[in-house]
C-alpha cells in the first residue's frame, strides 16, 4: 500500500484531492524535500509527546524545532517524546519517524503551528520513509478542524528562518503596536471584480432579472451557490431549480439574489484557517444564520420603519468582515485571537480584541466597507453592531443585527458576550420577546439549508 491505510481512507472520506509523491528512501522530511525539489518550508512534520494522560500530536514546519518547555507551559502539562513503542501502538499502519500530521483518524488530540497558517501548498509524510503527500492549505486545514492552532513553541533551524519578521510572535503585534500596523496600511484590499460589477449593477436602474442571471452565472462558484440556496427547504419551493434565472424569479427574488451574491462575492478572497471560533467554518455559519435572522426580524418591524428586506440580508451577512480582514492582513495575529477567543469562552469577543490587538472587528470591517464605498446602512451596521447605545443614523441595521447576534448566541452560534436580549434595544425596535422567539424557531425548521449553504461557502 503506497500510504498508511488510515491516512488513505481518512482522506478519500473527507473528499480531498491529493497527490502521491514516491520518493528513493530518506531518513529525514529535509533530505526528502531535496529529493522532490520543494521547498522545504512547506513541508510538515510530526511530533508525538506523552505525559501521564495520554499521548499528544503536534504538527509543524519541517524546518523548525519543537520548544518541548513551551509547549508544557502552553499546555499547563509536563509533556515529553513518546517512545517508538508508545507511537507504534496508535499508528500501527505507519513508521514511527514519519507519522502523517492528522490526529483524527488516530483519536488522538492535535496542535498545530500557526506558522502552517502562512503556507499556500504543503507536504506531508504518507507514513512511511518513500511518499509525500501533497494538498492545498484550506484542504489541510478542513482536515484539521478539531485541532488546536497555537504558537511560540516552535524555533526555525539555521538558515530556514525566512518568515517575515513582521509574522513574527516576537514582532510586538498586539495592543497599540497592531492597531498601529492596521492605522498604516497604504490600502485596504480591492473590491473583488465580480463583487464590484454587482454593485454597479444594483445601482442600475434598469436592473432586471435577466441581467443579475448573466452576470452571476459569469462565476460558475457563485451561481452554484444561489441555486443551492434557493434549493434549501428554507424556502420550501416545491419546484425544480436548475438555473439561476429560475432561482431569482420563482424562488429568491431579485433584492435577495442581488445581495446574496454581492455579499459572496465580496468576502470569498478573504483566506484565513477555518477552524476555531473566529475561524472560515464559523464566520459562514454565524454570517448565513444572522442574515437570515436579520432580514426576518426587520420584517416584523413596522411599515414605516421597517428596513428593506435586502439590505437587511446584506447587513446580517457582513458585519462580522473585520475578522476576515484581520486574519486576511494578519496571520499570526488572528491565530492568537482565534485560539485565546477558544481558551476562553466566557470573556466577550470585543474585550479580548482590545486587550490583545488595541482595536476591534467592528471598526475594521467599516473600515473596509467604507474603502469600498459600500452603503452607509452596512458601514453603520459592521461598526455598530455590537454598541447597544448607538443611536445615530441607520441605527435600524446595527439594532437588528445586535438583537440577532444575541438571539444567536443562545443557540451555540457567534460571538455576543451573551444570549439575554437587551430590553433596551427591543423596546427601541418595538419588538417582544416572543416575537423574536417565534422567528428564530422559524429560522431554526431550515437550519438543514442553512447549514448547507454554510458548508458550501466556506469550502468554496
Amino acid at each position: 500500500m503506497p500510504i498508511a491505510d488510515k491516512l488513505r481512507q481518512y482522506l478519500d472520506r473527507k473528499h480531498i484531492i491529493y497527490d502521491v509523491h514516491e520518493l528513493p528512501p530518506f531518513t529525514s522530511l529535509l533530505q526528502a524535500s531535496d529529493a522532490a525539489g520543494i521547498t522545504a518550508a512547506s513541508v510538515v512534520k510530526t511530533v508525538v509527546l506523552k505525559d501521564e494522560v495520554g499521548l499528544v500530536m503536534v504538527v509543524m514546519l519541517a524546518t523548525h524545532s519543537l520548544d518541548v518547555d513551551a509547549l508544557s507551559k502552553l499546555l499547563h502539562r509536563r509533556m515529553e517524546l513518546a517512545s517508538e513503542a508508545q507511537i507504534k501502538q496508535v499508528f500501527p499502519d505507519c513508521v514511527p519517524r514519519f507519522v502523517p500530521p492528522l490526529g483524527e483518524p488516530y483519536g488522538i488530540r492535535t496542535i498545530v503551528d500557526d506558522a502552517l497558517v502562512a503556507c499556500d501548498g504543503l507536504y506531508f509524510s504518507g507514513g512511511d520513509a518513500s511518499h509525500l503527500i501533497q494538498v492545498n492549505n484550506k484542504d489541510f486545514f478542513n482536515l484539521l478542524s478539531n485541532a488546536w492552532l497555537a504558537g511560540n513553541f516552535s524555533r526555525a533551524i539555521g538558515s530556514y528562518d525566512d518568515r517575515d519578521p513582521a509574522a513574527s510572535g516576537d514582532a510586538g503585534g498586539t495592543g497599540a503596536d497592531i492597531k498601529k500596523r492596521i492605522q498604516s496600511l497604504k490600502e485596504l484590499p480591492a473590491m473583488p471584480e465580480v463583487a464590484r460589477q454587482i454593485f454597479e449593477l444594483r445601482a442600475n436602474p434598469l436592473a432586471d432579472v435577466e441581467r443579475l442571471g448573466k452576470l452571476v452565472e459569469q462565476d460558475p462558484s457563485l451561481a452554484a451557490q444561489v441555486i443551492r440556496y434557493a434549493r434549501s427547504p428554507f424556502f420550501g419551493y416545491r419546484g425544480k431549480v436548475d438555473s439561476v434565472n429560475i432561482a431569482i424569479s420563482r424562488v429568491l427574488g431579485f433584492e435577495m439574489v442581488m445581495n446574496l451574491a454581492l455579499g459572496i462575492a465580496s468576502a470569498r478572497p478573504f483566506k484565513i484557517p477555518v477552524i476555531g471560533p473566529l475561524g472560515l467554518n464559523a464566520f459562514w455559519r454565524h454570517a448565513t444564520y444572522s442574515a437570515a435572522l436579520v432580514q426576518a426580524l426587520g420584517r416584523e418591524l413596522p411599515q414605516a420603519v421597517r428596513p428593506p428586506a435586502g439590505m437587511s440580508y446584506l447587513a446580517g451577512l457582513l458585519h462580522n468582515m473585520g475578522h476576515l480582514l484581520l486574519g486576511h492582513l494578519f496571520k499570526r495575529e488572528f491565530c492568537m485571537l482565534n485560539n485565546a477567543v477558544s481558551a476562553h469562552p466566557g470573556v466577550p469577543v470585543v474585550e479580548q480584541e482590545m486587550a490583545m490587538l488595541g482595536v476591534e472587528h467592528g471598526e475594521l470591517g467599516a473600515w473596509l466597507m467604507e474603502s469600498w464605498d459600500m452603503p452607509e446602512e452596512i458601514i453603520v451596521a459592521t461598526r455598530e453592531h455590537h454598541n447597544p447605545r448607538y443611536n445615530g443614523p441607520h441605527a435600524v441595521y446595527a439594532q437588528l443585527t445586535l438583537l440577532a447576534d444575541h438571539m444567536l448566541k443562545g443557540h451555540g452560534i457567534g460571538d455576543a458576550p451573551s444570549h439575554d436580549l437587551p430590553v433596551e434595544i427591543m423596546a427601541e425596535l418595538g419588538l417582544e420577546e416572543i416575537q423574536i422567539v417565534m422567528v428564530m424557531s422559524r429560522i431554526l425548521e431550515g437550519c438543514e439549508g442553512l447549514n448547507t449553504m454554510a458548508r458550501n461557502l466556506a469550502a468554496a
